[in-house]
């Protein structure tokens, strides 16, 4: 038993050092940048509001 342990712990270390990991960094990266783009682009009754975020300007209640 302690020796199929050993041999998953290598093979999954061995999968784990063959990953490219600076294009998985980099793709993780640019979805944080397509979300955030995203979350901008869209009107404000579907925009996801940021934690810890306050209003800057309250919105008047009447506009002509």
């Amino acid at each position: 038993m302690k020796e199929l342990v050993q041999k998953f712990y290598k093979c999954t270390l061995d999968y784990l050092k063959s990953l490219n990991w600076i294009v998985l960094l980099g793709i993780a990266a640019f979805c944080i940048i397509l979300a955030i783009v995203n979350n901008i682009r869209v009107s404000d009754d579907k925009s996801v509001d940021w934690i810890g975020t306050q209003d800057v300007m309250e919105k008047p209640a009447d506009i002509l």
